[in-house]
């Protein structure tokens, strides 16, 4: 068998975790031994589409730091329905806020299609931060992140048109794809809940979207072409 007909090894699933986690997100801001120590306590998890990574009012458990696939957040509104205004791929990490605060899950988090996640236990944590307090300047630093996107969220909510509003979830939504081919797995009755648009909205909008050629609309999921004009069109 001659080098090019030779099969290249697999790595091994905490390698491909450890390359994405260490190079995306929170982790990957942290210095080298904080970087080594949590993931050296942490196991991969692997959730079925649907599954819920944790539920609302649940006891925290540990921290979860996404490693392939996309979850949805789901918040409890007013009526008791659920609702979805976010959605997150590699790289990010969720389960801080009621871990450290000894408080029940505030958020429900639900992949969309399989996932693969590293899970931090939350007493080998707690046992990590006794040794080396100065970490929890790290975890203040993830609620920090967590909050700025919940605070962005919630400013584009406010805004008042509907075309504007939309657009801008796209860039936003567009900063955190770890897809190569830049397809966003999103369907538009997803956009127009995350949103909270009617679909027809998003329908009508999506639509002058590519017409401009500011994004390619496939089945379920879209494509940004062209970040500028996308801005363009929101500040119309």
């Amino acid at each position: 068998m001659n080098v090019s007909q030779k099969k290249v090894a697999k790595p091994p699933p905490l390698d491909e975790a450890r390359s994405v986690l260490f190079e995306r997100g929170w982790l990957a801001e942290r210095d080298n031994a904080t970087r080594e120590a949590l993931f050296g306590i942490g196991r991969l998890a692997s959730f079925e589409s649907d599954q819920p990574l944790y539920n609302l009012s649940d006891q925290p458990n540990g921290l979860f730091g996404i490693v392939s696939g996309v979850v949805q957040i789901l918040i409890p509104g007013e009526n008791k329905e659920m609702l979805t205004p976010h959605r997150a791929e590699a790289g990010f990490w969720v389960g801080d806020l009621a871990l450290f605060s000894d408080q029940r899950r505030l958020v429900s988090v639900v992949a969309r299609g399989p996932v693969q996640a590293l899970f931090l236990p939350s007493k080998k944590l707690r046992e990590l931060v006794r040794k080396h307090p100065e970490m929890m300047r790290d975890f203040y630093a993830l609620t920090h992140a967590n909050m700025q996107t919940a605070l962005r969220l919630l400013a584009n909510l406010s805004v008042t048109r509907a075309n504007s509003r939309i657009a801008l979830r796209l860039l936003h939504i567009a900063e955190s794809i770890s897809s190569p081919d830049g397809w966003i797995e999103l369907s538009q009755e997803e956009l127009a809940e995350h949103t909270a648009v009617s679909l027809p909205t998003v329908q009508r909008c999506l639509r002058a979207l590519s017409e401009i050629n500011a994004i390619e609309l496939g089945y379920g999921r879209l494509r940004l072409l062209d970040r500028d004009e996308l801005f363009r069109f929101a500040c119309d």
